[in-house]
């Protein structure tokens, strides 16, 4: 079997030219901490929009907290479960 020329050699290896930071990172990229530039007033109708969903999620939630205080309701008038002793018991009975 022949030896392959790269074995014992990692290409990742490679020797690269030093860059500096700048030259890899242009200095006019967006830097941290820097605030962007005011976006324009968004339009009437995109205000009417948002106004709409805005009011449906504030329906939504109050759907939400209605049904968690119905479940509540509902888990705490539940019957406690039967004792497994119980539930074998009525097995063996049935036949099971």
């Amino acid at each position: 079997m022949a030896k392959r020329p790269t074995i014992g050699e990692n290409p990742l290896d490679t020797v690269m030219a030093d860059t500096s930071l700048e030259a890899v990172v242009p200095l006019s990229a967006p830097q941290a901490g820097r605030r962007l530039p005011p976006a324009a007033e968004p339009a009437p109708e995109m205000e009417k929009r948002l106004q709409l969903l805005e009011a449906e999620v504030k329906a939504l939630k109050g759907e939400m907290s209605l049904l968690r205080a119905k479940i509540m309701e509902v888990q705490t008038h539940k019957p406690p479960p039967e004792p497994r002793w119980l539930t074998r018991l009525r097995d063996k009975l049935a036949g099971k």
